[in-house]
């Protein structure tokens, strides 16, 4: 949709394979550096696990909880930074829509919920069974994360996905370095909890100074179009991780375990729908006017979302208590749920795929839909859980409603460019 460059296509009539031949080196880079962020990730997990006891493992684990619920909020700021950075970058740098580069949002956003989190370190701590100390550090984190979230969405907002993508993946690397030292120092578990500090603050700084040329967009996260870029983000997060939370508080704690775990082998089909959000979102923004650009790219993004699930779920279906019985054989009996899972999160992968049209549009529509859905789908959990058959089928089924309306917002929004 656009060169490398992040310049807008000299070109909206090229073949498909000229787009595909444009594309299809950048992409293949930005997927092969998340691959090496998923993989330190795992390191990370492992080497923990390995050395912590099963009790400080648990405490990391609580720190882990604050720290995973704050990359939701700091991901939806990223994506409208992106969005609006991209819709003003065509213009130039001395235009009154950009503005001083200090991060005004991201500083009260991110002070503002760690302040609360600290403020309930003491009841955070009895729910999850750690400490205030943990919950403390991870309070600490979140202003970082937000900060850091603001300056990679000012890089993916004009085109550089790889510095983006670099900083991502080196701040999931640099945590298995600091972590591995600190094993060497024998810090136990706050050595582990320092390494991610450390390894977050190595990260802030690289792509802070990455990103210090670039000009801000006056319009911040603090508008209609940035508020609902964080609904649209917030809400189908939510959407795509509340079957466990239900799940975990209704159902029997094995089989809500066991059904955890195949999930940490089914959301990996939702890891090309964020790469390809990575590169295409400014794109999309780029060329809202040219409708039979951006439709194919929305047909694209569906093919490859959509052929990503299928080949999970056959892949499963063939090799899953395999995969299962190599990677944690503790936790083979977890097999059952792959095929069925995988089915069910199906539509939600392509769904994702499509959620980066909706994103890069603002649409109020998608939001106003996605905050529907939560309601059916909190309705539905109640009333069939602990029974994972008839959830998964009721998960399936909301997913295919959100992507038809999905495509049919597109469908609209495509027809009314035409017509204009």
């Amino acid at each position: 949709m656009t060169d490398s460059s992040g310049a807008p296509d000299s070109e909206p009539r090229k073949s498909l394979g000229g787009h595909v031949r444009t594309h299809a080196k950048p992409l293949l880079g930005v997927a092969f550096a998340s691959g090496i962020g998923i993989l330190a990730s795992f390191a990370f997990q492992f080497v923990t696990l390995r050395y912590l006891s099963p009790a400080d493992f648990g405490l990391l684990a609580a720190f882990f909880v604050i720290v995973n619920v704050a990359a939701i909020g700091s991901a939806s700021l990223q994506s409208a930074v992106a969005v609006q950075t991209a819709a003003v970058m065509p213009e130039t740098p001395r235009r009154r829509g950009l503005r001083a580069k200090i991060p005004v949002e991201a500083l009260t956003l991110g002070v503002g919920g760690g302040a609360v989190v600290a403020l309930l370190s003491g009841w955070l701590a009895a729910a999850l069974g750690t400490t205030p100390l943990v919950i403390m550090a991870a309070a600490a984190s979140i202003p970082l994360s937000f900060v850091f979230a603001d300056a990679v969405g000012l890089l993916q907002g004009i085109g550089r996905v790889g510095a983006a993508v670099r900083w991502s993946t080196l701040s999931q690397a640099s945590r298995v370095v600091f972590a591995v030292l600190g094993i060497v120092l024998a810090t136990g578990l706050g050595g582990m909890i320092g390494a991610v500090l450390a390894a977050l603050v190595f990260a802030v700084l690289g792509a802070l100074w990455t990103s210090r040329r670039i000009p801000r967009p006056a319009t911040g996260v603090f508008s209609a179009s940035g508020l609902t870029i964080v609904a649209l983000t917030v809400s189908f997060a939510w959407l795509t991780n509340s079957d466990s939370f239900f799940l975990r508080a209704g159902a029997p704690e094995q089989m809500a375990g066991l059904y955890a775990a195949a999930l940490v082998f089914v959301k990996t089909g939702f890891l090309l729908p964020t790469t390809l959000s990575l590169y295409l979102l400014p794109r999309f923004v780029r060329n809202r006017e040219n409708a039979a650009l951006s439709r194919l790219g929305v047909w694209v993004t569906l093919g490859l979302s959509g052929g990503t699930g299928l080949a999970m779920i056959l892949f499963f279906a063939l090799f899953g208590r395999w995969l299962l019985a190599f990677l944690a054989p503790s936790s083979i009996d977890a097999a059952i749920y792959l095929v069925p899972a995988a089915i069910a999160y199906l539509p939600w992968i392509a769904a994702q795929g499509m959620l980066i049209k909706m994103t890069s549009i603002a649409s109020g529509s998608a939001a106003l839909l996605l905050v529907v859905a939560i309601f059916a789908q909190a309705v539905s959990f109640l009333l069939v859980i602990p029974d994972i058959t008839a959830m998964l089928i009721l998960f399936g089924a909301i997913g295919v409603a959100v992507l038809a309306g999905f495509m049919l917002l597109d469908f609209r929004a495509a027809r009314r460019s035409l017509e204009s």
